[in-house]
């Protein structure tokens, strides 16, 4: 699930040439720094693997300060210009004590959606896909019962209607069968008349995007992946499916079982309810498997890994995800490889729609598959990108030709943990100077747009 869903972001834009940072009035009320908030709690004993220019030191801080609260470890890398000025890890990979290395990847949960939409964008790039033309002229079989007009724009910003996952799976391990999946969400219904409301898709969308560029490009989505972003960009770590060979490299989840890197037995084809469970909605979600007993037992499986699933199985080192998100800062190219075309990075990432979600609290500000990047207290409205439950994601922002990522191990349910991003985010805007924070939030009050402005 997105971090941004889980919290409250306040403040006005990041960059205004017209107002100088703010001087404090007294010492008894000095700017917020994230490195003097973390200084107190900084634990020397967590050491930074890796490079970084000397001005990033605050990233490095909310690194060291992330892995001493949250356990585990993690990476964090950031592309300015399209130069990698920090790449760094630390902590533990594994459960057994194992260090987090150079290459570690782990998952990114909805971090993978900002992919996905990246791949759509390169074939629209190409002229294959329209965004403003029906899925169900690319995918035929989508087109019925009441999806007919759906577009390619309202899919990537979760104006579809399609965000239900529990009616699309008998068996929990249905998820792991991409046709069987993709086949169900071509008979459903939407929920609500496409394009009128928004719903976060936080599982159907790896799906629905990810067979529209099956069928556009002929390839798997997995193949896509590797062929039209990984290799042209020359990245050391990003797979979304057949990641179960390559499960040396990957964490484990604090607050999970291991990862069964060995001889797994195979997982259930049938989950029962109890005798004694009454009938209703509860005993609906056992009998299908949809229980936490059996998601962790699903997420350390090699099966789990192996599958496809572009809303929430992605995994990667941080700096590969950076590296993806430094090509859009740089209006689609980076080191002369063109991912997407300039003037579909800017379309992409224009606001598609401020309206409530029927599904997250927040207001994502969606922009075709991607949503607002925020820092902690700091709207940034030229930053878009995908961050995922936990607090793993990364971003782009052009206008300063800036990029980001954090990959990390920490369990994924926190509450807490899911303001992990937009704190390293905050730490990335203060190393450049442009970081202002809660006292200029507190002096000019907060701008979200939680409902349209009235009609004078």
């Amino acid at each position: 699930m997105s971090c941004a869903a889980d919290i409250a972001l306040f403040a006005r834009p990041l960059i205004d040439p017209s107002v100088e940072p703010e001087q404090p009035r007294s010492s008894l009320l000095p700017p917020f720094s994230i490195t003097a908030f973390l200084e107190k709690d900084l634990l020397p004993n967590i050491q930074i693997h890796g490079d970084y220019e000397p001005r990033f030191e605050p990233v490095a801080n909310a690194l060291r300060k992330q892995v001493a609260d949250f356990g585990g470890g993690g990476a964090a890398s950031v592309y300015l210009e399209g130069k990698c000025v920090v790449d760094i890890w630390a902590g533990q990979a594994r459960h057994d004590g194992t260090p987090w290395e150079r290459d570690t990847m782990s998952i990114c949960f909805s971090g993978t959606k900002g992919v996905a939409a990246t791949a759509v964008h390169i074939l629209v790039s190409e002229g294959l896909i329209d965004y403003d033309a029906p899925v169900a002229r690319y995918w035929p079989e989508f087109g019925r019962n009441g999806k007919e007009a759906i577009t390619v724009r309202q899919l990537l910003s979760h104006q579809a209607g399609l965000h239900k996952v529990v009616p699309l799976v008998d068996q929990l391990t249905d998820i792991l069968d991409w046709d069987l999946i993709v086949g169900r969400l071509a008979e459903t219904e939407p929920d609500f008349h496409p394009g009128t409301a928004n719903g976060y898709h936080a599982i159907t969308f790896g799906w629905l995007v990810g067979e529209l560029i099956h069928r556009v490009s002929g390839m798997t989505f997995s193949d896509f992946i590797q062929k039209r972003i990984v290799e042209p960009l020359a990245l050391d770590g990003l797979y979304i499916g057949e990641a179960d060979g390559r499960m040396d490299r990957l964490t484990d989840l604090v607050g999970l079982p291991a990862l069964r890197r060995h001889g797994a037995a195979p997982l259930p084809t049938e989950y029962r309810a109890p005798s004694w469970m009454p009938p209703g909605p509860l005993r609906g979600l056992v009998r299908r498997g949809l229980t936490p007993g059996n998601l962790k037992e699903i997420f350390t499986h090699p099966a789990f890994w192996k599958a496809c699933l572009p809303s929430m199985n992605g995994v990667c080192t941080a700096r590969s995800l950076a590296k993806m998100y430094a090509a859009l800062s740089l209006g689609g190219e980076l080191d002369g490889v063109r991912l997407v075309r300039e003037d579909i990075v800017r379309q992409s990432s224009e606001v598609q729609s401020k309206r409530p979600d029927k599904v997250v609290l927040y207001p994502l500000h969606w922009r075709l598959g991607y949503h607002r990047a925020d820092a902690l207290l700091m709207n940034v409205p030229n930053a878009f990108g995908h961050f995922g439950m936990g607090g793993a994601g990364g971003w782009a922002n052009p206008e300063l030709e800036l990029s980001a990522a954090l990959s990390h191990n920490g369990f994924p349910f926190s509450l807490t943990g899911q303001v992990r991003t937009v704190m390293i985010t905050a730490a990335v805007y203060e190393s450049l100077g442009l970081y202002r924070g809660i006292r200029h939030t507190l002096r000019h009050g907060p701008v979200i747009e939680l409902l349209p402005a009235r009609a004078a």
